[in-house]
């Protein structure tokens, strides 16, 4: 494995991570208020910040499942391809062209930052800023790029794509 790819493998890794915290945020926030109106407290602001932390719940753990080939795919058509380079290299075309569509998602995504930013936008009764959510929707569709560009190449050169390679430790 090549150092960019343990590098790449750390960051998603990382981007995982950071996934998984927010869901367990959002199970947190909504166990909490599920509580509190069971003894008639009102928790303002729950849909707001629920929305809020789906944005990274979903757009960092797009990154890691792509590195971890986990993404769906259909391959109805590709696996009856005996030949190992040519099916390499058919999955490789259709992940490059896959990637274009994450590009326009991700260009969208800034423009909306840049455009939204500009306003100040706040989350509706927290009045919490959106922009930094925004910023990290972008920062994570970006990095799922770049693994489907990578992987993309990898499939190209004739190279496998790995599923959990060295059991998901990435020190080595």
């Amino acid at each position: 494995m090549t150092s960019f790819e343990t590098l790449l493998r750390r960051v998603c890794a990382l981007a995982a991570f950071v996934g998984v915290a927010a869901i367990l945020a959002l199970m947190m926030l909504t166990v909490v208020t599920v509580v509190f109106r069971a003894i008639g407290i009102a928790f303002p602001g729950t849909y707001s910040l629920a929305e809020l932390l789906l944005i990274p719940a979903v757009s960092f753990s797009l990154a890691y499942a792509a590195m971890q080939n986990e993404h769906t795919r259909v391959t109805l058509f590709v696996d009856r391809i005996k030949n190992d380079r040519i099916r390499r290299g058919l999955d490789g075309i259709m992940t490059l062209l896959g990637t274009l569509f994450w590009v326009a998602i991700g260009w969208a995504t800034i423009k909306e930052a840049i455009r939204r930013g500009a306003q100040g936008e706040l989350s509706p009764i927290i009045n919490v800023p959106v922009a930094p959510f925004r910023w990290a929707m972008a920062t994570a569709i970006i990095l799922l790029c770049i693994v489907l560009v990578f992987q993309g190449i990898k499939l190209l050169s004739g190279r496998e794509v790995e599923e959990h390679p060295h059991g998901g430790d990435y020190t080595q």
